[in-house]
């Protein structure tokens, strides 16, 4: 048998995410915010709807071996994720903050719902993550949106579909600028995005968002050695000059520091054996 090709499919990441999430979620529940039994057994129900999602002809074409190889392996044993993140390499690692980064998404947009029960949201670059049909199925929120590739939102649609519920409206950057500017976007969550942009783009964006959109959460990377920084990610002269360019720069910065502490924290209270992937490129999370 000729030995499958893995090959990187536009699916395969925002796939992994999703399916491991789930399992990281269990595996390092002391380390996280907690969620509730409704949004746990929505993530169940939305996994399960995605593998179906994924073994559609018109999806096929999107799948890598890696994401193959996930479908495959779910479908023939309900171990196969859970020993996924036992052995495979990185896999634990990279999880664990898959889980970090979801469960602060759904606890800033729950506390946001609090304070607002109108509230109008967007996930920018929302893969195929269930927090923002999660959020809004929960809290019964009208608008929630989504913005990434239309490869991806077709995918992400057809799963919220499938698991019921309230489904978001993909839309596009430059429509969630109209909402922002005609003060109808009150959130934005963006994690796991920014850093597939230049840093230029990334800078113009986030200062659109200080600027018009009242609250977020935002990741980006960092690296304090510049020679190890990777393209897209701020080193020390790189958020120095972020600085320079955003208003509200001290409460940013004191939002950035709570944050960042918090998540490596947690991260090394989960696993303290792998600190060398917090000495790289790290994230960052500012938030308002």
């Amino acid at each position: 048998m000729a030995k499958r090709k893995r090959d990187l499919g536009i699916m395969d990441i925002p796939l992994s995410c999703s399916l491991f999430m789930e399992q990281a979620y269990y595996r390092w529940r002391p380390y996280v915010v907690p969620l509730s039994t409704d949004m746990q057994e929505y993530i169940h129900e939305w996994n399960l709807a995605l593998v179906d999602v994924m073994r559609m002809a018109c999806m096929r074409p999107y799948l890598g071996g890696i994401g193959q190889q996930l479908i495959d392996g779910t479908l023939r044993s309900d171990r196969y994720l859970s020993s996924c993140l036992e052995h495979a390499a990185n896999v634990p690692m990279h999880s664990l903050h898959y889980a970090l980064r979801f469960t602060e998404g759904v606890n800033f947009l729950a506390n946001k719902i609090e304070q607002n029960p109108k509230l109008s949201f967007v996930d920018l670059g929302a893969g195929l993550s269930p927090m923002a049909a999660a959020v809004q199925t929960e809290y019964n929120i009208g608008n929630a949106y989504i913005i990434d590739v239309p490869e991806i939102t077709d995918a992400y649609i057809r799963t919220a579909e499938l698991v019921g519920g309230r489904v978001p409206r993909a839309i596009t950057w430059d429509a969630a600028k109209e909402l922002a500017v005609s003060h109808k976007m009150d959130a934005i969550v963006a994690l796991g995005v920014l850093h597939y942009m230049d840093i230029e783009e990334q800078i113009r964006r986030l200062q659109f968002i200080n600027a018009h959109i009242p609250s977020f959460l935002l990741e980006v990377k960092y690296n304090n050695n510049s020679k190890t920084a990777g393209q897209n990610t701020f080193d020390l002269q790189r958020l120095q000059s972020l600085r320079m360019l955003v208003s509200n720069t001290q409460t940013l910065e004191t939002t950035m520091i709570k944050n960042s502490l918090q998540y490596l924290t947690s991260f090394i209270r989960a696993m303290p054996d792998r600190k060398y992937f917090l000495q790289n490129d790290r994230s960052l999370f500012f938030s308002r």
